[in-house]
């Protein structure tokens, strides 16, 4: 399950912004795929703030001595009254600033000394940054009942058990099922009949030799033709003694709820 979050850069020196974006852009993350914000008037900010849809996944830098009206640490203020969860790293040229960081009660991830200097430390400390932003993410999506891990080979694949419309065994490839979402198509290591034992969501129908069905993103059945049509028109064929099954399933689950 690939997620999306914007990078904010909010610096008031241009080289050394544009030095952290070039290090962000380098950065390859497989659960994560980041947009650095192309607002980049820190003097206009806070104003921009307003305006922002800010996600839980969005991550700011930003600068404590903005050289203006407002300082880093007011942003920050500003950006928490929208979203109390996103990560926020405080750039700064002193480490004890840390502690009116703290007391702030802004609860940042971190934060960042600059080192005008050494630009391979800069480059490791967004690195480990970014990767304790997923690694953060990933221990909040393992606390979400919806949220269930894949094991391909050594390679954990987190998704939300929601955006699934189906699961198929594959024919002809020993070990292997199709995972299909609504964003994507995966093929996983792994027997179907463990898979059914691991997945308890009510809405995931696993009465099927060779699928498991997510009954909450049906969106037709057409038991002449033997298919069922997800969200986003993705059609499954199953034939007519499967769609009965299918049928009788969503009848018992629509009457549970």
């Amino acid at each position: 399950m690939i997620k999306n979050a914007t990078i904010y850069v909010v610096e008031d020196n241009n080289l050394y912004r544009k030095k952290i974006i070039s290090y962000l852009q380098n950065y390859h993350s497989e659960s994560f795929t980041y947009v650095i914000s192309p607002l980049d008037n820190h003097l206009l900010f806070m104003e921009d703030i307003q305006t922002l849809t800010i996600s839980d996944n969005d991550v700011f830098f930003l600068d404590i001595d903005l050289k203006t009206q407002y300082s880093g640490i007011d942003v920050a203020k500003k950006i928490r009254e929208r979203n109390d969860k996103c990560p926020i790293i405080f750039l700064t040229n002193f480490e004890d600033k840390a502690i009116s960081i703290i007391n702030s009660e802004i609860f940042p991830l971190g934060y960042l000394v600059k080192n005008p200097i050494d630009s391979t430390e800069l480059k490791t400390t967004i690195e480990n940054v970014l990767m304790k932003v997923e690694s953060l993410t990933k221990s909040t999506w393992r606390q979400d009942q919806d949220i269930t891990t894949f094991m391909n080979g050594y390679e954990s694949i987190y998704i939300n058990c929601k955006d699934i419309l189906y699961i198929e065994s594959l024919k002809g490839l020993k070990s292997r099922v199709l995972v299909k979402t609504v964003e994507e198509e995966l093929i996983i290591e792994g027997k179907i009949g463990k898979m059914k034992s691991n997945l308890k969501q009510p809405y995931l129908f696993s009465s099927l030799q060779s699928y498991i069905v997510n009954l909450e993103n049906i969106s037709s059945i057409n038991r002449k033709n033997g298919t069922i049509t997800f969200l986003g028109e993705h059609e499954l064929f199953v034939g007519t003694r499967i769609i009965d099954k299918v049928k009788k399933g969503l009848k018992e689950y629509q009457y549970a709820r």
